[in-house]
């Protein structure tokens, strides 16, 4: 999950939760809380959880990069309510700093992943590549790093997956961008097996004069349906392919002719509003593949089914008035398949004085987290208020990760300043359901 550019971004995690039931006008917010692991952030897709929810073990899992101790390495924190939570412990090396973590599990078994050589504590031409850290335990173990790209290789910022397949093993998925070339690449390891050979699956003509292509790729699944999503131009085209693994084997994404075509999907993304897709599934939800992104005037999802990807996103909400304030634009949106619905969480926007009311550099911005909610994924809520901006401590409010379970929605999202004088980890407890 992101600010997937070179930006010096400081962000900070938070976590939501709410109680399901009844469809509900909006979902209300209660006080934040804390989480170990000062001056932290990271950039989405760092939430999920493992066990079995009517268990003792099951336990929500938080990767994130810190410089409270050596900067920028990936942590993993655990805990059992959300509230709770342990100390931290880095799961990169010592050699080249981390940035970009994600997380994401399937049972017990947990795959970190993170980008190394991307961030200003490394020096320039630091190698940039793709690693993981696994646990199949649950996080109590972990099986040590393992790189998946070169070591010479400079790649964008990568994202990784796990699901639970029908025919019996736990795949775990990775995708990301060779800097150099403009690919996106898939891998996957599917049970006790090798991680396969990169595999291109699309390409991408965005890129940056200093740090190269970055197509900001994003991929989710769930059961069979793997779905990977991505920036195809400098005009914020979005590219989605997908499969479903059914009627085949539990490896046969590894093979290109066995994915669907490309779908170009309606309506750009906002580059300018720090626009990127999220993919987002859920094994409490499953049947479905979310991709969220904002265009400059509204926040829109499509799905994944198992046949095709939709071209034509639905609107979660337009920019406007929601709780007083006028909201000039938003980002960072995802959209969670949730037992009884989907719950839509994005960075809106306040319109102030700013040309670019989303540039978070910019002190005068001021960036709430919204969020609304669908019974059947088609007509949503109006917005509710999940972190307001506030004047010292967090201006900035933003990068959503959500795990919805029937009694449950956990979000993370980041809360700092432009100047990143304070960023920290947060939670927060909410209630209402889709």
């Amino acid at each position: 999950m992101r600010h997937l550019s070179r930006r010096a971004v400081i962000l900070a995690v938070g976590l939501v939760l709410s109680f399901a039931g009844t469809a509900s006008p909006a979902i209300g917010w209660g006080k934040q809380h804390g989480i170990p692991g000062a001056y932290s952030w990271n950039y989405g897709d760092s939430l999920d959880f493992s066990g079995t929810l009517a268990d003792p073990s099951f336990k929500l899992h938080d990767a994130f990069v810190s410089d409270a101790a050596t900067p920028q390495a990936a942590y993993i924190s655990s805990s059992h309510d959300g509230i709770t939570w342990t100390n931290p412990r880095r799961l990169s090396g010592g050699v080249v700093n981390a940035e970009a973590t994600s997380i994401a599990a399937a049972g017990t078994r947990i795959v970190v992943g993170w980008v190394t050589g991307f961030s200003a504590y490394d020096p320039a031409g630091a190698p940039r590549r793709l690693q993981v850290n696994t646990s199949i335990d649950g996080g109590a173990t972990w099986r040590g790093i393992k790189s998946l790209t070169p070591r010479g290789g400079r790649i964008d910022y990568p994202v990784v997956a796990a699901a639970k397949t029908t025919f019996g093993p736990v795949n775990l998925y990775a995708t990301w961008v060779d800097a150099t070339n403009g690919k996106v690449y898939f891998r996957e390891r599917s049970g006790a097996g090798a991680w396969s050979v990169p595999l291109a699956i699309g390409a991408t003509t965005l890129r940056d004069r200093v740090d190269g292509y970055h197509a900001y790729a994003n991929v989710a699944a769930v059961g069979n349906l793997i779905t990977v999503a991505w920036v195809a131009d400098a005009k914020g085209s979005l590219v989605a392919r997908a499969i479903s693994l059914s009627g085949t084997s539990p490896t046969a994404a590894t093979t290109r002719a066995n994915w669907n075509p490309p779908v170009v999907l309606g309506g750009h993304v906002s580059l300018r509003q720090g626009g990127y897709p999220v993919a987002s599934a859920s094994p409490l939800a499953p049947g479905v593949v979310t991709i969220a992104w904002n265009t400059p005037t509204k926040q829109v999802y499509t799905t994944f089914d198992g046949t095709a990807v939709s071209p034509t996103p639905t609107t979660i909400w337009v920019n406007g008035t929601a709780n007083g304030i006028a909201y000039a634009g938003g980002y960072s949106t995802v959209v969670e398949p949730a037992p009884g619905g989907f719950v839509a969480i994005w960075a809106g926007c306040r319109n102030t004085s700013l040309r670019n009311d989303c540039s978070s550099r910019k002190v005068a911005a001021r960036v709430d987290l919204l969020s609304a909610s669908s019974p059947d994924g088609t007509v949503f809520t109006a917005p509710s208020l999940v972190a307001p901006a506030t004047p010292k401590g967090q201006t900035l409010n933003d990068q959503p990760s959500i795990v919805a379970t029937p009694a449950h929605v956990y979000v993370q999202y980041n809360g700092y300043t432009a100047n990143f004088g304070r960023y920290d980890i947060f939670d927060r407890i909410g209630t209402g359901a889709p």
